[in-house]
């Protein structure tokens, strides 16, 4: 499991230094840095992290107030960066998982970026309830997903975008990844980018499948020969197969 953050300081050098240390360990990504604070609420309200790092004394707003602002986005963890001691005590009372004094050793950083993996192994661990279903981090939020409500999978990039009977649930997470976690006899790949649900297929044409809800789904040249195979040893299809 990997661990994505952004770090904001007014300082250019610092954030270089938390670039620097972000790099040498794999299952951190740091997807952005800022100078200022009000440029990362912005980019927060269409991006989600696990992790912020977070710098105290900054022009435009101070990191507390930051945290203070962000304090329901419960899913993520803030670990403050600082040259100053004395705001300690008033970092753990906002309940920061870790505080670091800057210059920043390595040695350091990784302990609390460790720290931060450990805790959020477990809470994806927990999240899952039985084989019926399983939840996934969509934004800030944890969201439950019924198997059995799933229709088609569409992928872009580390993307996976959840396509239910009446909702749609997107995540950080590999087409690959999510399809480890289901059951392989229920949904099979018809795209580079696209995966469904057998029981919901209703006819196959030359380039695309049709399912249940009338929803066309594409059909890549590779994938065809499989899953005619498949479907007409399992359940023959009425209609003709184009």
């Amino acid at each position: 499991m990997n661990l994505t953050a952004i770090a904001i300081d007014d300082e250019a050098p610092a954030l270089a230094v938390i670039e620097k240390h972000a790099s040498k360990l794999p299952f951190l990504s740091l997807e952005a840095t800022f100078t200022n604070p009000l440029d990362a609420l912005q980019w927060l309200q269409n991006s989600a992290v696990d992790l912020i790092f977070l710098d105290i004394e900054m022009p435009d707003m101070r990191g507390t107030d930051f945290m203070r602002m962000m304090s329901g986005l419960t899913a993520t963890q803030f670990i403050f960066t600082t040259a100053y001691d004395n705001y300690a005590l008033e970092g753990f009372e906002l309940q920061a998982l870790d505080y670091l004094l800057k210059p920043i050793l390595f040695t350091r950083f990784a302990s609390a970026c460790q720290r931060a993996l450990r805790l959020q192994v477990p809470a994806a661990e927990e999240a899952k309830q039985d084989n019926s279903s399983l939840f996934v981090k969509d934004g800030h939020d944890w969201v439950r997903i019924d198997i059995d409500q799933i229709l088609f999978l569409r992928s872009d990039g580390n993307l996976l975008f959840i396509h239910q009977f009446d909702q749609k649930v997107v995540t950080r997470m590999t087409m690959q990844h999510f399809l480890s976690l289901l059951p392989s006899s229920q949904f099979m790949r018809t795209h580079k980018s696209y995966a469904v649900v057998v029981s919901a297929i209703r006819k196959i044409e030359r380039d695309q499948l049709i399912l249940t809800n009338g929803q066309k789904i594409p059909l890549a040249r590779s994938f065809r020969s499989a899953i005619t195979q498949y479907l007409l040893e399992i359940d023959p299809l009425s209609g003709e197969l184009s």
